[in-house]
């Protein structure tokens, strides 16, 4: 958990992981093949169709696992040695760099960083 401004945060990996996420169609995913077989002249002699099942599975987001990653580097990243914890955090993020706000900001608005209760 997180501490700042007084008040504890922490890292929801469940808002994290939908996030990151790609919403997928559920069910199965189909594919044909197609197999001939020719002869030395390069006619067909015999054709097979192959059909495949697989489960669909979930696909992660690259970009969004990458810009959140950099998120929490740049919030993890912070020395708590150089914040006065008695001022609250909306008053420590005034004195923060930019960077840190906009990340601690999109953390918080997405769910993925959230305050204790």
């Amino acid at each position: 958990m997180i501490e700042f401004g007084g008040t504890i945060y922490y890292i929801d990996l469940e808002a994290m992981d939908k996030t990151v996420n790609k919403e997928l169609p559920s069910g199965d995913i189909k594919t044909k093949e197609l197999k001939t077989y020719l002869d030395e002249n390069g006619k067909i002699v015999s054709a097979e169709i192959y059909e495949h099942t697989t489960e669909r599975t979930a696909e992660v987001s690259a970009a969004k696992y990458d810009f959140i990653r950099l998120l929490l580097e740049i919030v993890m990243d912070d020395d708590p040695d150089e914040t006065d914890a008695t001022l609250g955090p909306d008053r420590i993020l005034d004195k923060t760099p930019l960077s840190y706000r906009i990340a601690f900001n999109t953390l918080l608005k997405y769910g993925i960083l959230k305050e204790e209760e």
